[in-house]
């Protein structure tokens, strides 16, 4: 009876010297825990939408070995961000559509192509080290992507609809260097991003928009492997801190990309200017 006192005494006094019901700490790991948690809540937290115009080149030889390119409005953006100085948390949805062109258009034939673009990015990004005299911060960490791209072209009659649709997980990069002009802080961030495995789908035959094939696999390619297909998106933005920590952002986004299996070459390249209002929704003081 009393080793079953003991123990339950024992087990008392070790909750009592618990957290919440954790695990015991030893005293350094207490501290690097309350150090997570101070980090965690001193980090700033972001909804923002964004809308821009965006401009695209696009050769795609399953329907045509022609050039197209065009301007697409509206570019549109919807995405969250978890900002620290050491950590780097992003999530978003970027849409945008329009008509390409190619200059061997006709008053007589048309071969406009309606196209639609659509981007999921989610990145958890760390801070590496400071460089340039600690005045740049420098970030680095894993990034999943969806990217897809439909295309169609109604003149192609039996070839009119196509698309590349893929999946990563690659390396982001993340330089930040933040500054003052005098009294108004700003921030200055290029990410650069690139996955190192994909996962891509595209139709094994171009078709037309109302036809459905019974076997459906059949109409679809799938492929995947290291750099297949080669990606690389650059992001730079410039923010502006409002004095209630909203924020305002400039951004200028090249996505750019390239899938060549010694047939149907795809390939395409996306410009896009964007401003987003950024809105805080942690009412934590920022550290001065």
């Amino acid at each position: 009876m009393r080793s079953i006192v003991l123990l339950f005494c024992t087990f008392l006094f070790l909750f009592q010297n618990t957290e919440a019901g954790n695990h015991f700490l030893l005293p350094a790991d207490k501290e690097k825990k309350e150090a997570r948690e101070l980090e965690k809540k001193a980090r700033g937290r972001y909804l923002w939408l964004g809308i821009g115009l965006s401009h695209v080149k696009l050769i795609d030889n399953a329907t045509s070995p022609l050039l197209y390119k065009g301007v697409e409005f509206p570019f549109i953006s919807l995405g969250y961000l978890a900002h620290s100085e050491k950590k780097v948390r992003t999530f978003e949805f970027d849409y945008s559509s329009g008509s390409l062109k190619t200059r061997t258009n006709t008053d007589w034939q048309d071969l406009r192509t309606s196209s639609y673009y659509i981007v999921m990015r989610y990145s958890q990004l760390y801070r590496l080290r400071q460089i340039l005299n600690n005045k740049i911060n420098w970030y680095l960490g894993p990034e999943v992507n969806f990217n897809g791209h439909i295309r169609y072209n109604e003149k192609y009659e039996n070839s009119a609809v196509t698309y590349d649709n893929y999946f990563g997980l690659g390396i982001c990069n993340r330089f930040e260097f933040p500054f003052r002009i005098r009294t108004r802080k700003l921030r200055l961030s290029w990410q650069l991003s690139s996955p190192i495995v994909s996962f891509l789908i595209r139709p094994s035959y171009v078709t037309m928009v109302h036809y459905f094939d019974s076997n459906i696999m059949s109409t679809i390619s799938t492929e995947g492997g290291f750099f297949t297909p080669f990606n690389i998106r650059s992001q730079m933005e410039i923010y502006y801190v409002l004095k209630n920590q909203n924020m305002f952002k400039l951004s200028y986004i090249w996505n750019f990309y390239h899938h060549n299996p010694g047939y149907n070459k795809a390939q395409s390249a996306f410009h896009g200017i964007q401003f987003s209002f950024i809105f805080k929704f942690n009412n934590h003081k920022e550290k001065k």
